[in-house]
């Protein structure tokens, strides 16, 4: 946001002005976090500013989850807030299934692109190298994007601009062009992935467990922040995790031995040590097969 960069809050440096939910612009944090879905264990979270856009955030949350677990992930569950190329094709790299709704399409159908004709409806001559559009016009390959590593291809202005379809097709002057990706098979790939039948059902469950997860963390103060500065707000972070784990370990747990030798010492050790080999038994598990990936503003 412009106004961050313009300005920066005395009170707490390390928050942003962001707006959440239709609401008021406020200096805020926010919570990125990984649950478990076998045991809705909380296997990473990470506080940054509130302007962080969710996508950035896939890789490191992935990677701390398996430093966390010493476990593989198999599957990575999450909105299509993170549904963007650079998510999709480092999953395929790291052998990840990404069940993660297309940040494109979503968008797609809103503001300048209501009514347009998506992409798809471009089909792919890969002997010839054109797109060819609804109305039966090609579209060449025009130029480079570095940055993005996608080739643009295009048809000519007159060609747009006699077309039947242009209302459907383009709102642009010099006519309609079609981004491809130097990989886009891969990415191919992982779309269809992403809109499998086995996606959308994780994607249902996915809502459950991230909601539950955050509603949870309401009752330890997780929506207030309560000191200044970074840092801070993610020991307050590691807190709140740590106890809701905890949580859940004690509700998987069989207390009866513990409470009937709670008075002595002997039962005090006892209590420790049950308790250490519940936080292995659930944390040491060899593979992680689907966390969830999920943010919340405070």
């Amino acid at each position: 946001m412009s106004v961050n960069r313009r300005y920066v809050s005395r009170t707490d440096p390390d928050a942003t002005v962001t707006r959440h939910s239709g609401g008021k612009p406020k200096l805020r944090y926010k919570t990125h976090r990984v649950v478990d879905r076998r045991h809705e264990v909380i296997t990473a979270t990470k506080v940054t500013a509130g302007r962080v856009d969710d996508g950035e955030m896939l890789e490191e949350m992935v990677q701390r989850t398996q430093e966390n677990t010493r476990g593989e992930v198999k599957t990575v569950v999450a909105d299509s807030r993170y549904g963007s190329t650079k998510n999709y094709l480092y999953c395929h790299d790291a052998g990840i299934k990404a069940h993660i709704p297309s940040l494109e399409k979503t968008q797609r159908g809103s503001g300048r692109q209501r009514g347009i004709f998506g992409r798809e409806e471009f089909v792919y001559d890969e002997g010839r190298d054109v797109y060819v559009c609804p109305g039966g016009q090609e579209l060449k390959r025009r130029m480079y994007n570095r940055k993005r590593n996608t080739y643009e291809y295009k048809a000519s202005a007159g060609v747009c601009g006699g077309c039947s379809l242009r209302g459907r097709c383009t709102r642009a002057k010099d006519g309609r062009s079609v981004k491809r990706h130097v990989r886009q098979e891969e990415l191919d790939v992982m779309r269809a992935v992403a809109g499998s039948v086995e996606a959308k059902r994780d994607l249902k469950t996915r809502q459950h467990l991230s909601e539950r997860s955050f509603a949870r963390s309401t009752r330890y103060g997780y929506k207030r922040a309560r000191w200044r500065r970074l840092w801070r707000m993610e020991i307050q972070d590691y807190l709140v995790a740590a106890v809701q784990n905890i949580t859940i370990l004690a509700n998987q747990m069989d207390i009866k031995p513990v409470l009937s030798e709670r008075r002595s010492i002997q039962g005090l050790k006892h209590s420790f040590l049950h308790w250490i080999r519940a936080i292995i038994a659930v944390m040491g598990n060899p593979v992680l097969s689907e966390p969830v990936t999920a943010s919340r503003m405070r």
